[in-house]
């Protein structure tokens, strides 16, 4: 009798950081590049693709105004997570709703997974810049036409 593997089951792939198509972007919110009160880009997607993302805060967001911040794609960057007081993503945090308050969640929760098509991917910072905190955004992406395709973005507009 033979058996069938899934991807899901060959090491290396799947959602996880040993993926061959695993990519991650840092956020320094200090930086100008990542921290305007506008769009960033994080990532570029080419082509038809699924991608998994999750987000992890590493430092405390801080701003000098009352910013907000929400994740999407460009034209709908409230897509994937609407509009969350800034402020509240604390170091450890996941950050995948408008209520960042938890460190541990289901993957069904935590990984958002959408088929996007020839969309720039990223955030938007509203009413004031940052000033502080580090968002480190994953990604595990597979293509699903030929010229499918995801790479790290450089900040600046979405």
């Amino acid at each position: 009798m033979g058996y069938i593997i899934r991807g899901a089951n060959i090491p290396g792939t799947g959602t996880n950081i040993s993926n061959p198509n695993y990519l991650s972007v840092t956020a320094d919110m200090e930086s100008a590049v990542w921290n305007a009160a506008t769009t960033q880009e994080v990532f570029t997607v080419t082509g038809l693709v699924r991608a998994r993302f999750w987000i992890e805060c590493t430092e405390t967001v801080e701003s000098g105004g009352a910013a907000t911040i929400q994740f999407g794609v460009e034209g709908v960057t409230n897509g994937f997570i609407a509009s969350t007081t800034a402020t509240e993503l604390a170091a450890g945090d996941l950050w995948y709703d408008a209520s960042p308050a938890t460190v541990y969640d289901t993957a069904a929760n935590a990984i958002m997974d959408y088929v996007i098509n020839g969309l720039d991917v990223g955030y938007e910072i509203g009413t004031a810049a940052l000033t502080n905190g580090t968002l480190v955004f994953h990604c595990v992406w597979e293509p699903l036409n030929p010229t499918g395709n995801v790479a790290a973005g450089a900040g600046g507009a979405l």
